[in-house]
């Protein structure tokens, strides 16, 4: 940062949701986190349009894909260390994502949202700003492309200890509005709610950190939320693009003595959840509940991990050191293309998960969403009713005593059963012949191998009849949607280089389009060296084969490639004389590989132990780089 004191913004981005899902997980970046910013007290701001790129005013170019917006206007303190803002990304016209940082600040690893062409989302998010009181926005898809907008709704300035502006959080969210319940009938198109201060929240205080839930919206329209009987502001802080969606955004309400308002211009049932509200001039002056802002950073990612947040599972996230303990955490998190619509819930780790929700989504959407919630020292957990993907970003955090723990165990992300298609060739056909299927264990199996059957290009005729095997590419597509959890691929023997390069590619996307969250592709097992004299041999193409895998497997977070080649090597009796096809060993072999390996990139222990009378406790290790097992010991053949 360079010597001098930088400020946060804290936004609502009303902006689509995308398959492209922020930037590559790395681990938390500590430096970040130790170059936090001032402890700060919430001050409400009268709202004011900062940007309006509509109007071509409030983004200052640096670039094709970065651009810089200035907090020195629209009645800011000037002494402000961070500010509220709601912004919006109109119609952009195609997908992208972006993520908000201080100026002078490297660009982190993290996503403010995501978008689709056309659509709108939104989402809140905590952002430093740095150099010149300016925050840098970098655009995946490049300015130019949509409009954004930027209002200021409120700010915090620097403080040691503060009355007024203080965030009280309690132990778990409160549900202050549910129209599905409390009336029954939901918000009707241009209309108005007034939701007043819930229970034990003072009548002074200044607002409340809040979760807005749109339910079945019966149009495309926006929804804003302001201080009771107030004029409402020329803002928004959630979006919705059709009747039919379900929508959340969190974002903190300026509040008067008879709470806040909620204006909805297309219609919703809506749910408001609190996650705690600020102190007004009644408080004690304490140093409890100020703000300490810093740069994004990425604390979670399930996407490159064993697996996602199962339907009824709950991750953990816990918190980097340099934070100290704080009482609460602000971060985003984004929902990653769930299959179902669903919501998540954060909430102090170890500790009881109430009946509020922090974000929802919709299947095949990726939804960027801020939230604000109780810490423990472990951290916080977030909860998944349908299940999805997941990234969580710090924020920064509030400082005061941490939630006690009483939960005595982790919930844990339990591994529904797997359900795993399984597409090779005459090499992985070896398994049938040799009847190996008792070793196909932990996971509901669909075994489809057949001699000669090639990835995407017409299979030549094999043994089993005269009508040639149908393509891995063929049986894909012949799929239902989400009814398999992995496929596993052992094919490619009757293919040149050329084929496989283009094929391999062919093949996730189709995996992925029908729902495949993880795809093993086995090595060939004859890459032993390369054969002497001109021209590609039989082992030079297997090479070039297991090349092609391996190179995919590094880029794709579902890809692996699973070294079956490196098994082989130590057992070469498990093939016969031409070292690719299977022998009485090496199809239960294969068979016993094969399940390892969906236990592996699934997250489950192992369905036997590695050796006799061994242990199967913990995650199934990679089985390309464990010594083959003793098939004779393990299953008496």
């Amino acid at each position: 940062m360079r010597g001098r004191c930088t400020r946060l913004l804290v936004f609502t981005l009303l902006t689509p949701a995308a398959f492209v899902v922020c930037p590559a997980s790395g681990p938390t970046d500590t430096a970040v986190v130790s170059a936090a910013g001032l402890p700060s007290r919430y001050e409400p701001v009268q709202p004011c349009r900062l940007v309006d790129e509509r109007d071509g005013f409030g983004l200052i170019s640096v670039d094709a894909n970065t651009a810089r917006v200035s907090t020195s206007a629209c009645g800011i303190p000037d002494d402000a260390a961070a500010i509220v803002v709601s912004a919006t990304i109109v119609r952009p016209q195609q997908k992208g994502w972006l993520v908000a940082y201080p100026a002078g600040a490297t660009r982190p690893t993290a996503a403010t949202l995501n978008w689709n062409a056309g659509t709108t989302r939104a989402n809140t998010s905590t952002v430093r700003v740095g150099d010149g009181n300016l925050l840098e926005i970098y655009r995946k898809d490049g300015f130019g492309r949509g409009g954004v907008v930027i209002d200021v709704v409120g700010a915090f300035v620097p403080a040691e200890s503060a009355t007024s502006g203080r965030l009280v959080v309690p132990d778990t969210g409160q549900r202050i509005l549910d129209t599905r319940d409390d009336s029954g009938s939901p918000l009707g198109p241009d209309s108005t709610a007034r939701v007043p201060l819930p229970d034990g929240v003072p009548a002074d205080a200044v607002a409340l950190a809040v979760n807005l839930t749109a339910v079945d919206t019966r149009s495309n329209g926006f929804f804003t939320m302001f201080p009771a009987g107030s004029v409402r502001p020329e803002a928004s802080v959630l979006n919705a693009d059709r009747r039919g969606q379900n929508r959340a955004a969190a974002t903190i309400v300026p509040v008067t003595p008879d709470g806040f308002d909620l204006y909805t211009k297309g219609g919703a049932h809506v749910i408001v959840d609190m996650t705690g509200w600020f102190t007004g001039e009644s408080a004690e002056e304490s140093d409890d509940g100020l703000f300490v802002p810093a740069v994004p950073a990425r604390l979670r990612d399930t996407r490159p991990e064993t697996a996602p947040i199962y339907p009824g599972g709950t991750i953990s996230v816990p918190l980097p050191a340099r934070a100290g303990q704080p009482a609460a955490v602000a971060f985003s998190m984004t929902m990653v293309a769930p299959e179902r619509r669903g919501f998540v819930t954060a909430h102090a780790a170890r500790t009881p998960r109430g009946a509020t929700s922090s974000g929802n989504g919709m299947p095949f959407e990726v939804t960027a969403q801020f939230g604000i919630t109780a810490a423990s020292s472990t951290g916080i957990e977030i909860y998944s009713n349908a299940g999805t993907e997941l990234t969580v970003d710090l924020l920064g955090w509030f400082t005061g005593t941490q939630v006690q723990m009483t939960e005595a165990a982790f919930a844990g992300n339990p591994v529904p059963t797997q359900r795993v298609i399984a597409l090779g060739d005459s090499t992985m056909a070896g398994v049938d012949r040799n009847r190996a299927w008792a070793q196909l264990r932990g996971a509901d199996f669909d075994f489809r191998a057949r001699s000669c059957a090639r990835l995407v290009r017409v299979s030549c005729r094999g043994r089993e009849g005269p009508i040639p095997p149908p393509t891995a590419l063929d049986t894909l597509r012949s799929l239902p949607y989400g009814f398999y959890d992995v496929a596993v691929i052992m094919s490619g023997y009757n293919e040149g280089p050329s084929d496989v390069a283009a094929a391999v590619p062919i093949i996730i996307r189709e995996a992925r389009a029908k729902g495949i969250r993880r795809i093993i592709w086995m090595t060939h097992a004859r890459e032993f060296n390369f054969d002497k004299g001109g021209g590609i041999t039989g082992k030079q193409t297997y090479a070039l084969h297991n090349s092609f895998i391996r190179s995919h497997a590094s880029v794709n977070h579902d890809v692996y490639a699973m070294e079956w080649s490196r098994v082989v090597r130590q057992v070469p009796f498990w093939l016969y004389f031409d070292g690719i096809h299977l022998d009485k060993y090496g199809g239960h072999g294969a068979a016993d590989f094969i399940s390892r390996a969906v236990a592996h990139v699934t997250g489950q222990s192992c369905p036997m132990p590695q050796v006799v009378g061994g242990s199967t406790n913990g995650v199934c290790p990679d089985p390309g780089f464990m010594p083959a097992v003793d098939i004779a010991g393990l299953y008496g053949i």
